[in-house]
C-alpha cells in the first residue's frame, strides 16, 4: 500500500475512507458509522448513542417555554437554541440535543414575532 494513504487504526490493511467528525480518527468503510448526517468511528458512535442532550440544549428549551410568561426568556431560548445547533453542526455538542435546540429556536422565533407585533400595535395606537 502507498505510504501516503491513511490507514484505518482498527484494520491497518485497509485504506481509510474518511475521518470521524468527533475525534478525527481515520475510518475504513467497515468502521464508518453514519448518524445524523455525520460520520463517526466505532468508539465515538457508541459514546454518541449513550450521550444525552447538552445542558445548553435543555436550558434553551426551558427559556423558550418560559417565554410564554414574558418575551425575554423566549428570546434567550432563541439565542441558546441557535448556538446549540451551530455547536452540533461543528461536532462540539451531542447530536441528542438537536430536537430540543430546534424546538427552542422555533419557539424563540415565535416569541420574537409576537414581540414585534405587540410593539407595532402599540406604536400604531399612538
Amino acid at each position: 500500500m502507498d505510504a501516503s494513504v491513511a490507514l484505518c487504526p482498527r484494520h491497518p490493511q485497509r485504506a481509510a475512507e474518511g475521518t470521524c467528525s468527533r475525534c478525527g480518527t481515520f475510518v475504513c468503510e467497515e468502521c464508518r458509522q453514519r448518524r445524523s448526517r455525520r460520520t463517526f468511528c466505532v468508539d465515538c458512535s457508541v459514546r454518541e448513542a449513550h450521550e444525552g442532550p447538552s445542558p445548553r440544549a435543555r436550558l434553551a428549551l426551558k427559556f423558550s417555554t418560559a417565554g410564554f410568561l414574558g418575551f425575554v426568556p423566549g428570546l434567550a431560548g432563541l439565542v441558546l437554541g441557535m448556538k446549540e445547533l451551530a455547536a452540533i453542526r461543528r461536532g462540539e455538542a451531542p447530536v441528542a440535543g438537536e430536537p430540543m435546540a430546534v424546538v427552542a429556536r422555533n419557539v424563540g422565533w415565535f416569541h420574537l414575532v409576537m414581540l414585534l407585533l405587540v410593539v407595532f400595535v402599540l406604536l400604531t395606537k399612538v
